[in-house]
C-alpha cells in the first residue's frame, strides 16, 4: 500500500512539473506570437480589417438584400467590387509597402465604396455605418491626429448630406431613423475625438523617445564641476519640467554634489556627505515616485504607513523650494544618486518610467566623466614620469655641467665679474634644486592626488623665489589662514603663479605684484594684480572665452586655467594688469 501511494505521488508530482513546463512554454510563444503580430506593419493590418469587412458585408448582402430589386442589385455589384479592391489591396501590401499616394487612394475608395453602399442600404439608419469606424482608424493609423481630424469632419459632412437627401425622398423620417440620426453624428465626433487623442500620445511618445535617443551626453572641456548642464537642460526640455535637480554622491568622495537647472542656467554646489539625509524615506530610497503622490500613484506597498509630505527630506525640500516632483535613483559603481524633475503641470503614467530613463542616463555621464578624469589622470601621471626621466638624463646633468664650468671661470676673473657668475651659479643651483624635486616627486609612487598640503607656506617660498630672481616685491594674501588643498591643486598654482609672475616682469615691466588667494564656496580663487605697462594692444576687460575666441592674450595662462578646470579673466590697462582665476577646489 505503502509502495503505490509512493508512486502515484511521484506520478502526481512528474504530471505537475509535466503541467508547468507546457504552461511556460505556450507562455513563451504567445509572447512571441504577441510580439510578432503587434510588429506588423499598420498598412497590413488595415488591408486585412477591409479585407474581412467587405467578405462579410456581401455575405450580409446577399443574407438580408434590399427590399427594392435596384438597390439589392447595385448592393451586389459595389460589395463585390469593393471586396475585389480589399482582395487585390490585400495582395499588394503583401508584396511591398504602399506609398503615400497609393494610401491616400485606397482611403478614398473606401470613403466612397461606404457611401454606396449606405445611400442604397437605409442611408443614415445602414447597417454599413460600422465602415465608419473602420475609415476612421485606418487615417489614425496612417496618418496620426490630424488625418483622423480631417476624416471626422469629412464624414460627419457626408452623413449631415444623407440626412438632407433622405428628407428630399421622404415625407417624414420614422422615429427609429430619427434617432440614428441625431446619435450617430455625436458618435462620430466623440470617436473621432478620441482616436485623435490617441494618436497624440503615441506621437508625442514617440517624440520623447527621439529626444532621448539624442541624449547630448557629458560637457567635456568646458571645466565644469558638473559636466551634466547640457543633460539636465535636455531633459527639462522633453520632459517639460522648468526646473531639473540632481544630487549625488562619488565613490570615496568626502562630500555630496547637488545641481539645479532652470531657464536661469545651471547652480552647483557642494555639501557634506550627511546633509538631507537619505534624501527620500527609507522605504522609498531604491524607488521612483510622484511627489506628492495621489492615491497608488508610488504603486508600491513600500510607501504604506508614509505621509506624502514626508517622502523627501524636509532640509530638501526647504532648501530646492521643491512643492511637486517626479523622482528616480541611479545606483552606478561610482556614481549613485537621485533625479528631481520638478514643478511639472501634469503628470501621466508614463512619466515616471521616463523619469527612470532619465536617471540613469545622467548618473551614466557622470560616470563616463570621472571613469574619464581617472584616465587622463593616469595619462598626465605617466607623461610626468617620462618628463622627469628627460630632465634628469638630459637638463639636470646640463645644469651641473654649466655650474662647474662657472666655477672654475670664477677663479680666473676679476673680483666684480666673480660675484656675478657666483650669483648665476646660485640660481642654477636653485633650478637644479627645483627640477630635481619634481623628478623625486614623479619618480615616487603616485600620491593621492588628494592629499592635503597647507597652501601659504608652499606659494610664499615660490615667490621669495620668484621675486629674487626678477628683481621685484611680491606680497601674497592667503584666506582663510590655514588653506589646505590638494598637493595636484597646490602644484597647479605654483605653476600658474610662476608663469603670471613671468609675464609681469618681462612683458609689463612690473616692479610690484599683488598675489590674493582666496577659498570660498567650493572654489578657489586666484587675483594677480601688477603695477605695469600691462599688454600692448589691450585694454578693458576681456573673458576667458573671449580670450580664447581672438586668440590674445597670455595663451599659457588660458591654457592652464581650463587643464585646471576654471576660468580666467584678464582687465589690462597701462596702469597695470589684473588676472582672475577660479578653480575648483
Amino acid at each position: 500500500m505503502g509502495t503505490l501511494s509512493i508512486a502515484i505521488g511521484s506520478g502526481l508530482s512528474l504530471l505537475g512539473c509535466h503541467i508547468q513546463t507546457t504552461r511556460m512554454s505556450l507562455w513563451v510563444k504567445y509572447h512571441a506570437l504577441s510580439e510578432k503580430i503587434f510588429a506588423l506593419p499598420p498598412e497590413r493590418v488595415i488591408a486585412f480589417a477591409r479585407l474581412t469587412l467587405t467578405l462579410f458585408a456581401l455575405y450580409a448582402a446577399f443574407l438580408d438584400p434590399p427590399d427594392d430589386t435596384y438597390d439589392a442589385q447595385v448592393t451586389y455589384v459595389v460589395a463585390s467590387g469593393y471586396l475585389a479592391f480589399a482582395a487585390l489591396g490585400f495582395c499588394l501590401v503583401l508584396a511591398r509597402p504602399p506609398t503615400h499616394q497609393e494610401q491616400l487612394i485606397a482611403h478614398i475608395v473606401d470613403i466612397c465604396s461606404v457611401c454606396l453602399l449606405m445611400h442604397f442600404n437605409d442611408g443614415p439608419s445602414s447597417p454599413y455605418f460600422i465602415f465608419f469606424t473602420f475609415i476612421l482608424l485606418s487615417s489614425s493609423l496612417r496618418w496620426g491626429w490630424r488625418g483622423v481630424l480631417e476624416t471626422t469632419f469629412l464624414l460627419i459632412l457626408i452623413f449631415f448630406a444623407f440626412i438632407l437627401l433622405l428628407g428630399s425622398r421622404t415625407v417624414a423620417i420614422e422615429i427609429a431613423d430619427l434617432r440614428l440620426a441625431i446619435f450617430r453624428p455625436v458618435y462620430l465626433v466623440v470617436a473621432g475625438l478620441m482616436l485623435c487623442y490617441v494618436a497624440a500620445v503615441k506621437e508625442r511618445s514617440r517624440k520623447q523617445l527621439a529626444k532621448l535617443a539624442s541624449w547630448p551626453g557629458p560637457d567635456y572641456g568646458r571645466g565644469l564641476e558638473a559636466p551634466i548642464e547640457s543633460a539636465l537642460a535636455h531633459a527639462a526640455e522633453f520632459m517639460c519640467v522648468p526646473r531639473v535637480l540632481i544630487i549625488w554622491e562619488v565613490l570615496e568622495e568626502p562630500f555630496r554634489a547637488s545641481a539645479l537647472w532652470s531657464s536661469s542656467g545651471l547652480k552647483y554646489s557642494r555639501e557634506p556627505p550627511d546633509r538631507f539625509g537619505l534624501l527620500v524615506a527609507e522605504p522609498l530610497a531604491q524607488r521612483s515616485f510622484e511627489f506628492p503622490w495621489r492615491g497608488r500613484a508610488v504603486n508600491s506597498s513600500a510607501a504604506e504607513g508614509i505621509a506624502a509630505s514626508d517622502a523627501i527630506d524636509k532640509d530638501l525640500q526647504h532648501t530646492f523650494s521643491i512643492q511637486k516632483a517626479i523622482t528616480a535613483p541611479f545606483f552606478l559603481p561610482i556614481c549613485r544618486g537621485r533625479v528631481f524633475l520638478l514643478d511639472r503641470e501634469m503628470n501621466d503614467e508614463n512619466d515616471l518610467l521616463l523619469a527612470e530613463l532619465v536617471a540613469t542616463r545622467i548618473g551614466i555621464d557622470l560616470e563616463h566623466y570621472w571613469l574619464r578624469s581617472e584616465l587622463e589622470e593616469a595619462a598626465a601621471s605617466r607623461e610626468r614620469e617620462r618628463l622627469a626621466r628627460d630632465l634628469h638624463d638630459g637638463v639636470l646633468q646640463g645644469l651641473a655641467a654649466a655650474n662647474i664650468h662657472l666655477s672654475l671661470s670664477a677663479d680666473r676673473v676679476e673680483q666684480t665679474i666673480a660675484e656675478k657668475l657666483t650669483q648665476t651659479r646660485e640660481l642654477l643651483a636653485a633650478e637644479q634644486k627645483r627640477i630635481r624635486t619634481f623628478v623625486e616627486n614623479s619618480r615616487a609612487q603616485s600620491k593621492a592626488s588628494a592629499e592635503q598640503v597647507d597652501l601659504a607656506p608652499d606659494v610664499q617660498q615660490m615667490l621669495n623665489r620668484l621675486g629674487q630672481i626678477w628683481g621685484c616685491k611680491i606680497h601674497l594674501a592667503v584666506a582663510p589662514p590655514g588653506l589646505r588643498v590638494s598637493a595636484e591643486t597646490a602644484r597647479n598654482v605654483r605653476h600658474f603663479l610662476a608663469e603670471a609672475a613671468s609675464n609681469a616682469v618681462r612683458h609689463g615691466r612690473a616692479s610690484r605684484i599683488e598675489v590674493s588667494v582666496e577659498a570660498a564656496a567650493g572654489r578657489l580663487h586666484l587675483t594677480i594684480a601688477d603695477n605695469g605697462a600691462g599688454f600692448q594692444s589691450l585694454h578693458g576687460s576681456y573673458s576667458g572665452e573671449h580670450l580664447s575666441a581672438k586668440n590674445i592674450g597670455p595663451f599659457s595662462l588660458r591654457t592652464r586655467a581650463k587643464d585646471m578646470g576654471g576660468t580666467i579673466n584678464l582687465q589690462t590697462s597701462p596702469s597695470g594688469t589684473v588676472i582672475r582665476v577660479e578653480v575648483p577646489l
